[in-house]
């Protein structure tokens, strides 16, 4: 069996103006009315009195469209940036090439996100006057409803709506905003689960564009902030090691077990302080020529963390943590925009390479950067990434503005210098690493 659908959609944006739903159906025939005559309120407009024009196949279906556009007209009137969207939808079904079925219509309204708990009872009951007409489409011989309500809702009713939902509203912003603001100070997953629960009640509420955007980037923000979690630790003796997380460099509480392991210390003893776990251990059997070390491994959801401490000069009183980022290899610059005639260039990217040689997990806030030609420095502010990989690891970042560059010498060395803004967590320092590498540009 063979079997076709077709499918034709037309999306309007709701007003209050009413239009009558048979004008493009083409030439149609009445073959039913509630009354004989038309109620004149069908074509004016009514002062206190919402006047829906809805079509179906089915009276049934006509009374649930009714009363949906009635809610929209009513969300327009009481609600700010409310988009409401009607859809005709036409179909005809084809079995073994021949039309079994045609032209079935119907209506939906989706108010997007209108999540108003104050518009409630709505109700053909309460309605003041209805009336129908069973029509016939003479093209396809198509039978359907035109169905039109006449509903009370006076000035008064709606300014007391356009309060409570101001109100209401004002209190999601409020919602919002301590969500916004708490981003730079979570310090556990309760917390950030919290605001994701909350991130997503507002998501279903919210129905407008630009506080749909901010709910969107919040929550992939969140849902990011997990990633930047590190374990780190430091000896308070030859015997002990205190063991706790930092977020984005700051304290982050996690009281998750850890589990413990040494390639050469025994007697591995864990206790929780104040969130963080206390490591007792004897290092006696450590042999000073040889690697020692241990291992933790901790979980925060699905994501395993795992941190060597060195053992090695602990006795002796060497540091264990130790911090080391050094600025290697060529700086790439590359300006989004080249202006030859005026000689200027706009939004200037960078990709640089840090060798992590610590054993600490370190802070980038920020990149300056002085560049033979351009009169400014260039500064590559806001980073804000934690970084605990060992070894190389390439920052790309984005300075936005225009920047004027004069023309440079061919015998002009290639060079940029200047310094990294770091966070230091061994100290919790914020500290400055001068750098002198060559680069490459694009507008040279």
């Amino acid at each position: 069996m063979e079997l076709i659908i077709k499918r034709t959609c037309i999306l309007i944006a709701a007003i209050a103006a009413i239009c009558c739903p048979s004008v493009a159906r083409g030439e149609t025939k009445v073959l039913e009315r509630s009354t004989k005559k038309t109620p004149e309120w069908i074509a004016s407009a009514t002062e206190g009195y919402i006047v829906a024009a809805v079509q179906a196949p089915a009276i049934a279906e006509a009374r649930s469209l009714a009363e949906q556009e009635i809610t929209s007209q009513m969300i327009l009137s009481v609600a700010r940036n409310v988009s409401v969207n009607r859809s005709n939808v036409s179909s005809e079904v084809v079995v073994n090439g021949e039309v079994e079925s045609s032209d079935s219509y119907s209506s939906s309204t989706a108010i997007r996100g209108a999540n108003l708990p104050f518009l409630k009872g709505i109700s053909l009951s309460k309605a003041e006057d209805v009336y129908w007409v069973k029509v016939r489409d003479k093209d396809t011989k198509t039978d359907y409803y035109e169905y039109f309500v006449k509903y009370p809702f006076s000035r008064a009713e709606q300014q007391r709506l356009v309060a409570e939902f101001e109100e209401y509203d004002a209190g999601k912003d409020r919602e919002l905003e301590e969500i916004e603001s708490g981003y730079d100070t979570v310090d556990s997953m309760e917390g950030i689960r919290d605001a994701l629960t909350t991130l997503d009640a507002l998501s279903k509420y919210y129905f407008d564009d630009v506080r749909s955007a901010k709910v969107r980037g919040l929550t992939a923000s969140y849902k990011e902030l997990p990633k930047s979690i590190a374990l780190t630790g430091s000896f308070t003796s030859g015997n002990e090691l205190n063991v706790g997380f930092t977020i984005a460099g700051r304290r982050f509480r996690h009281h998750a077990p850890v589990t413990v392991k040494s390639n050469c210390a025994s007697d591995l003893q864990v206790d929780i302080d104040d969130g963080a776990s206390v490591i007792t251990f004897d290092s006696s059997d450590c042999l000073p020529d040889e690697e020692n070390y241990i291992e933790v491994t901790a979980r925060i959801d699905s994501r395993k963390l795992t941190r060597r401490f060195s053992l090695n000069g602990l006795n002796s009183g060497q540091q264990n943590e130790k911090f080391s980022v050094v600025p290697q290899g060529q700086i790439v610059l590359s300006a989004d925009s080249v202006d030859a005639a005026s000689r200027t260039i706009g939004n200037i990217s960078v990709r640089l390479t840090l060798n992590n040689r610590g054993t600490t997990a370190f802070g980038l806030k920020s990149i300056e950067l002085n560049i033979p030609g351009i009169s400014t420095p260039v500064i590559f502010d806001n980073i804000d990434g934690i970084y605990s990989t060992r070894g190389l690891i390439q920052i790309n970042a984005l300075a936005e503005g225009t920047y004027r560059v004069p023309a440079v010498s061919k015998s002009t060395l290639h060079v940029a210098n200047g310094t990294i803004t770091v966070v230091n967590p061994v100290t919790q320092a914020v500290e400055r690493i001068r750098l002198s590498l060559p680069y490459s540009c694009n507008w040279e």
